[in-house]
């Protein structure tokens, strides 16, 4: 099987992170995990996935799998809070 071409976590994360900001006013986190699928991306979102998403967060993103999740409000800021960097 050929190797996909991926793009940087770096790149990914801001391509999405551009793509949420301007199109909804949610909570949101990109993580990259793996599960027995392999690599992937995961985008969550609290109270729910913005319906649009469907359309904007497709898959395979930038050569990778990318999965749109919904999470607790509260869940983000406890689990994946974010860094002061």
């Amino acid at each position: 099987m050929k190797q996909k071409i991926k793009s940087s976590k770096e790149d990914i994360e801001d391509q999405i992170d551009a793509i949420c900001i301007v199109n909804w006013d949610t909570e949101y986190r990109v993580v990259f995990a793996a599960d027995d699928g392999g690599n992937h991306i995961s985008v969550m979102f609290e109270g729910e996935v913005p319906h649009e998403s469907k359309d904007l967060l497709v898959s395979p993103f930038q050569g990778w799998r990318l999965v749109r999740i919904m999470v607790p409000e509260g869940y983000l800021g406890v689990f994946y809070p974010l860094s002061n960097q």
